[in-house]
């Protein structure tokens, strides 16, 4: 099972941000996202939750409670919602999860 620390250091790599960049959207210093990803310390509940929302994943996501990633499109309209549903559907259907 991937752990948190592993999960969040991917997610940084992903998107392509320092540890500095993350610490500054999610209001904790450089040293403190370094030792979450060493896997030295947890973040408190408010940070996790900060970070899941940086990064667009849920808390039980960074938890390794649930492998799927969450994708909000709550900003689209109705047409664009289904389009990327759709897109969803044909990707998964090419590549079982």
């Amino acid at each position: 099972m991937v752990d948190f620390s592993q999960r969040l250091k991917q997610l940084r790599l992903d998107k392509h941000l320092t540890q500095a960049q993350v610490a500054g959207r999610v209001g904790v210093t450089a040293s403190m996202i370094s030792s979450y990803e060493t896997d030295i310390r947890l973040p408190s509940f408010e940070v996790m939750v900060r970070l899941a929302d940086l990064f667009g994943v849920t808390v039980d996501y960074l938890l390794g409670r649930e492998t799927r990633r969450m994708l909000d499109i709550s900003a689209l309209s109705d047409e664009e919602a289904a389009v990327v549903c759709g897109m969803v559907e044909l990707l998964t259907r090419r590549r079982p999860i």
